[in-house]
């Protein structure tokens, strides 16, 4: 090879390395926003989760302070046990569903520039 030939496809090289790394870092930053935004919808989630919490424990601590017997105070340490559960399953159930479509929707620009040079690179190599 001629010293002709090879500076045109370093050139093309250079443009391509160059081209890939300004993708790359746009993806990384759509990416990155996406991850932020995500964040805070989740701790939003769990101040609302927390917030609904307290407002019905304090609801229920005012009913124990109204008992007149501990068959009543019974059934509403039950009733608190077992909407403490409830709201428990509730509220990890929707930061889960949440958090994987974060991470979903975070991951997709850069799967999607990391796809983009992966079929490009195999098209060079098979030209």
């Amino acid at each position: 090879m001629s010293k002709a030939t090879t500076a045109p496809q370093l050139d093309k090289i250079l443009k391509e390395t160059a081209d890939f790394n300004t993708g790359y870092s746009e993806a990384c930053t759509k990416s990155s926003a996406i991850l932020m935004k995500g964040m805070e919808d989740i701790m939003g989630a769990m101040m609302s989760l927390a917030q609904d919490s307290a407002e019905k424990q304090a609801a229920l601590v005012k009913e124990i302070m109204s008992v007149k017997n501990v068959a009543d105070f019974s059934e509403i340490q039950n009733k608190l046990a077992k909407s403490g559960f409830d709201d428990f399953v509730s509220g990890a159930t929707k930061i889960s569903e949440i958090s994987a479509k974060v991470l979903t929707d975070s991951a997709e620009p850069v799967s999607a520039q990391m796809t983009q040079a992966v079929q490009k690179a195999t098209k060079s190599m098979a030209a």
